[in-house]
């Protein structure tokens, strides 16, 4: 099928992605400055959110959307909301982010995924790849019904995966804690997922079902005092790489839609 957005959105929380210039300079992009916000880190306020909704909808075409650290990763709900049609969500993530919020309801990075199910009508179904055995299985995961887990130890062939996505469109979002320590580094607990095992996987939802978009988070986050420190450096450079990989899956993928479709014309 196809990649239904086609645009590169770069959101500025933590100013983690300017210390990635490879990245950046990869293909055109919107940059959206949320560095000034307050009420964002790790918990969401409803203010907050709000604007981060506003500033989204300035952008008219969300193809792939970079979030920064996984501190973040709620963000993702502002653009399921805009779906219109049943969809599947597709989350690569070493969490569920189906925790109950622990301050009040506020939405949060370990809770969004709660909060997608019970408040979008068109969400059908979520498919989480790579969380942790243990959190896989514990009692908080609500509405079993509409929740499929692949453990990491229990990583889906391109068949598995396919067939529990009864919806044509889906929403792909990446949280990079899935991945092993090889191929990023985050500040949460990470898998054992390789980027040669994401990538193919990310080709495979793009030509068998319409993506209404994907999204990458997962970043480590960069104090000012770690701007020239070796360790910190390596890190952001791995990060880079990733993120680039998945960039250039996506443009690749892109440009393939765009021959079928011409040449289906």
């Amino acid at each position: 099928m196809t990649l239904l957005h086609h645009d590169i959105t770069f959101c500025n929380f933590d100013n983690s992605y300017k210390s990635q210039p490879q990245l950046l300079a990869a293909s055109p992009h919107h940059w959206i400055d949320f560095s000034q916000l307050r009420g964002t880190h790790l918990y969401c306020s409803p203010e907050a959110f709000i604007h981060i909704c506003d500033k989204l909808s300035t952008v008219p075409d969300h193809g792939l959307t970079f979030w920064g650290s996984g501190n973040y990763h709620y963000a993702t709900l502002a653009l399921l909301k805009n779906i219109h049609h049943p969809f599947s969500l597709v989350l690569f993530d070493h969490h569920t982010d189906l925790q109950e919020g622990r301050i009040d309801s506020l939405l949060s990075c370990g809770s969004w995924v709660r909060h997608a199910l019970s408040q979008l009508a068109n969400l059908q179904k979520v498919v989480i790849i790579g969380p942790d055995l243990n959190e896989a299985l514990m009692g908080h995961i609500t509405q079993r019904s509409r929740v499929v887990l692949f453990p990491e130890e229990r990583f889906p062939t391109p068949e598995q995966l396919l067939n529990v996505l009864t919806t044509d469109h889906i929403y792909v979002s990446i949280d990079k804690d899935v991945l092993s320590e090889n191929d990023a580094k985050t500040n949460w607990n990470q898998g054992t997922v390789s980027i040669d095992q994401l990538n193919p996987l990310l080709e495979l939802l793009i030509e068998e079902r319409l993506v209404e978009g994907m999204d990458v988070c997962g970043e480590w986050p960069v104090r000012p005092h770690q701007q020239f420190d070796h360790q910190t450096r390596a890190w952001i450079s791995k990060n880079e790489h990733s993120n680039l990989s998945i960039t250039r899956t996506f443009i690749r993928q892109m440009q393939n839609c765009g021959k079928q479709s011409k040449h289906a014309i």
